[in-house]
């Protein structure tokens, strides 16, 4: 494509230079090859453009960035650029929509639950075809009809051209369709700015993100913009018992369901029966109602299995097929995953907010018979306001605290237990600070007895634990396994 086609619909405010053949699109100057077009973007740590003299001598043939053109270059197109984010969504809609057209885009977004609500989507419609999951475990296109395919993301939402670029892979394999997280910061970047969702599905609204939105009004409506941008034929799914709904529906310019426990959704459930090997409930649809089993754990997921039902009637998916693939549906790596079911059990979840950790604890209560043991902390350098909303939380549904360590990045692990503490009761007493997370998980299993529960939260999925500068080898799951041999030589 010629770079004229390329910047259609970009806002343009200078440009230098020839009109060369681009053969692809580039954000990182260690991916230019040439005949590639390299959009230096603003980053929040480094300049783009500070990679330019690399991104040249990699083969780049044209430039677009905020910044007006460098003398002394080499010959190449200069496009100086109103919003550098902007036009490189543009752009990767201008290069590669086309070969994604065909697949159906689906959004999901909400403060917790989008990786679980995703994955359960697109378990079901890969019954049917060839489905693209993309989200913060990575990018997967998943079907029966294809060879599975991994793509490692670091990001929840990637990058817009990655996106597109997953996309026409998707198309490739003869997929039908996407999901993907779109997370907050995601839309406010504009990474989903161009992505034709024709359904949107939201989850949950509450606290996080304030290091990036600021304020809990412009974290509201970086998520509500994704579902202003659905037109007349598209569809939302809203879940009906998060309170943000009755702010989000009536700006919907499109069709919608809603789901949730709250008389009146659309999408509901019955005759509910939990416990720490999974569920089964009758889900009611405008459609009908099934008798559905899953290994998924707690009522938290029951809801998650909801979206997922929901979404999947929009998308005239029969009931025996979305009744079998949740019946054989595992759980998500890190989202209320048990590790360990024994004398005891121990679960491994990614709640970081209040209310996702509230959402976790009354779930994994109704399914205990003895204690339940939390093991978490809160991220350095993140949102500080939810700290003590977090110790507040645990106080009042743990029944014994370890507060540890989580990704204290450049923050003193000691002040952010100090933050989360401040959360607790006065002369609270239930909890012990043990900022070494492998010795606060340790110290977990061994008080834990029959019946007993132990949730490790925060990290999830994870296989890493950054301290300082430093980046480090974690995973809490197999810290347990790591427990568990320990047991076992000690017994022999």
């Amino acid at each position: 494509m010629k770079l004229e086609q390329l910047i259609q619909g970009v806002r343009v405010l200078e440009r230098l230079g020839g009109n060369p053949e681009i053969r692809s699109l580039r954000y990182d100057s260690r991916r230019v090859k040439p005949g590639d077009c390299f959009v230096a973007v603003r980053g929040f740590k480094r300049d783009g453009l500070d990679f330019l003299d690399q991104a040249l001598a990699n083969g780049a043939v044209a430039v677009v960035t905020e910044h007006a053109p460098r003398t002394g270059l080499p010959p190449v197109a200069w496009v100086r650029v109103a919003d550098d984010r902007a036009a490189l969504s543009r752009m990767a809609a201008n290069l590669l929509g086309s070969e994604a057209g065909g697949v159906r885009m689906i959004g999901v977004t909400g403060t917790n639950g989008k990786t679980t609500v995703a994955g359960l989507i697109a378990a079901i419609l890969s019954r049917i075809a060839p489905t693209g999951l993309c989200g913060t475990l990575g990018m997967t296109l998943q079907g029966a009809e294809t060879s599975s395919s991994f793509h490692p993301s670091r990001l929840t939402t990637p990058e817009s051209v990655d996106l597109f670029e997953f996309g026409a892979e998707v198309a490739a394999g003869g997929g039908r369709f996407m999901v993907m997280e779109a997370s907050s910061a995601a839309i406010a970047l504009k990474r989903v700015a161009d992505i034709p969702f024709s359904l949107g599905v939201f989850t949950t609204f509450s606290g996080d993100h304030l290091d990036f939105h600021h304020t809990m009004e412009e974290y509201f409506r970086a998520k509500l913009s994704l579902f202003q941008s659905l037109g007349r034929d598209d569809w939302a799914v809203i879940n009906i018992d998060d309170r943000a709904a009755s702010r989000i529906v009536p700006e919907l310019q499109c069709r919608y369901l809603t789901y949730g426990f709250a008389a009146g959704a659309d999408i509901t459930s019955g005759d509910c029966h939990f416990s720490l090997h999974g569920l089964r409930a009758v889900v009611r649809t405008p459609l009908g109602e099934a008798q559905l089993q899953s290994p998924l754990v707690g009522r938290i997921n029951l809801l998650n299995i909801m979206a997922a039902v929901a979404a999947a009637t929009v998308l005239k998916v029969p009931m025996e097929d979305i009744v079998s693939a949740m019946a054989v549906t595992p759980p998500m790596r890190g989202r209320l995953q048990p590790v360990y079911c024994g004398d005891f059990a121990v679960v491994v979840d990614f709640a970081h907010t209040d209310r996702a950790l509230l959402q976790l604890l009354l779930s994994l209560r109704e399914v205990t018979s003895g204690k339940v043991i939390l093991v978490f902390g809160a991220g350095g350098d993140r949102d500080v306001t939810k700290r003590p909303r977090m110790g507040q939380v645990a106080a009042d549904n743990a029944d014994f605290i370890l507060v540890t360590s989580d990704n204290p990045r450049s923050e003193d692990p000691h002040a952010i237990a100090a933050a989360i503490t401040a959360g607790f009761p006065r002369d609270f007493s239930r909890f012990k600070l043990e900022p070494d997370r492998r010795q606060a998980i340790f110290f977990a299993l061994d008080m834990a007895r029959q019946g007993d529960t132990v949730v490790i939260a925060g990290k999830g999925h994870e296989t890493t634990q950054t301290i300082g500068s430093e980046i480090v080898h974690f995973n809490d799951a197999e810290v347990v396994r790591d427990w568990l041999e320990q047991q076992g030589s000690k017994e022999a």
